[in-house]
């Protein structure tokens, strides 16, 4: 009888043994799998990013006075970016939700700067109009840019300096004569910590009055 029930705890160990060790690999395959496609993921927008980014070039922070688009080259810029969305690289596919909107509301603004009449696309872009695209598209970048990491971010390492405005002023008080008189410094209330570590300790007086 103890040799069966032996018996049976062998195959139940190994059983549960076997199990945990199916449940764990499958786990693990499972991450590697996730991993995996995160990365290729990563690697097909980031190589979409950068076509996009390349793309907007067009629309820079600021045009030179010579550089100033017509509303003709906004119907090309709105093709490019077009193109660049429904291409054989499908790159809107790999646009986040914040870049997806950026990008939806910059080719809402293309759209409506490109007039109907095929006479007027040679007038010259409005300031507000040419402010609102280059903003968009400052936008785009800065969150295509984000998306990937890449983003800059700037962080003060410097401490906060507290200006000095001169030394404390000191209020002395002194017990009753005919005794031990100890005169001692009273601060103000409004310095700081810091300003009072720096400051030297003011003196301690020490003084008996002649016996009687």
């Amino acid at each position: 009888m103890a040799a069966f029930v032996g018996l049976v705890g062998v195959v139940l160990g190994a059983l549960l043994s076997a199990v945990a060790t199916y449940l764990t690999t499958r786990s693990t395959k499972r991450l590697d799998l996730e991993h995996s496609y995160d990365r290729a993921l990563r690697d097909k927008r980031l190589e979409s990013y950068q076509q996009l980014f390349h793309i907007s070039k067009c629309l820079p922070r600021y045009w030179r006075p010579t550089e100033v688009p017509t509303r003709q080259d906004l119907r090309r810029f709105r093709q490019n970016f077009h193109d660049w969305y429904f291409g054989e690289s499908a790159g809107g596919m790999f646009l986040t939700v914040a870049a997806k909107d950026v990008y939806i509301r910059l080719l809402n603004s293309l759209a409506q700067a490109i007039p109907d009449d095929r006479d007027a696309c040679e007038q010259p872009l409005h300031a507000d109009e040419s402010h609102a695209l280059r903003a968009l598209a400052s936008e785009l970048r800065h969150q295509l840019s984000a998306d990937v990491g890449a983003a800059a971010t700037t962080i003060n390492i410097l401490p906060k300096v507290t200006r000095w405005s001169g030394p404390a002023k000191v209020r002395r008080s002194c017990t009753r004569p005919g005794s031990v008189q100890r005169c001692a410094g009273v601060y103000s209330a409004s310095r700081t910590t810091h300003e009072r570590l720096a400051e030297p300790t003011p003196p301690i007086f020490l003084a008996t009055s002649r016996a009687r």
